[in-house]
């Protein structure tokens, strides 16, 4: 299912902001799929995933009158708040259990499109890979491990044998890079 277009979720986020229940709903149904598969993608475990979403959906419903069009789509704010929530719970359970010690991790797998995937199979997805198509490859490696991994800068810098200053200027430009191609 395609999310709906920007102007569609715009209208039901602003009618969320308002405390419409039923546009809520509407958003949830529009937005969750490919939320899940960003929080899937970050936590690598179903259940920490299902939380980090939910904890998201609320703050969504807490923050609906926060967001603002100039600094980019619903859908883009939204993966964002998604994001910083499974790297919160991420950071929360590094500490209790190691991924690799996970008996379950290994067991599932999540039938449907990678969240990389179904963002690029959407309208503005296909604009995102235009323009990831024109940043060099050490800047959109870093922006992929990032985003779409939750990868920290620390953690990008010892993956792509970096120092931490370099890797954070990639970043740096390369998001001011896209900012600039998604913008025209």
């Amino acid at each position: 299912m395609d999310t709906p277009g920007p102007s569609s979720l715009e209208a039901l986020i602003a009618a969320v902001a308002r405390g419409r229940r039923d546009a809520f709903a509407a958003l949830y149904a529009a937005t969750s799929p490919q939320l899940f598969g960003v929080a899937l993608r970050i936590l690598k475990r179903r259940d920490w995933a299902e939380e980090a979403l939910q904890d998201a959906y609320v703050s969504v419903w807490r923050r609906a009158g926060d967001y603002r069009p100039v600094k980019g789509s619903v859908l883009t704010w939204m993966v964002s708040i998604v994001r910083y929530r499974a790297i919160d719970v991420l950071r929360r359970n590094r500490m209790t259990v190691p991924l690799e010690e996970t008996p379950e991790r290994e067991t599932w797998r999540d039938p449907g499109p990678s969240p990389f995937e179904a963002t690029l199979a959407s309208a503005e997805g296909r604009r995102l890979r235009a323009c990831l198509e024109t940043l060099d490859d050490k800047s959109r490696t870093a922006i992929m491990l990032a985003y779409f991994e939750g990868l920290t800068h620390e953690e990008l810098a010892a993956r792509l044998a970096a120092p931490l200053g370099t890797v954070k200027s990639w970043i740096r430009r390369a998001l001011a890079k896209l900012k600039d191609c998604l913008g025209s």
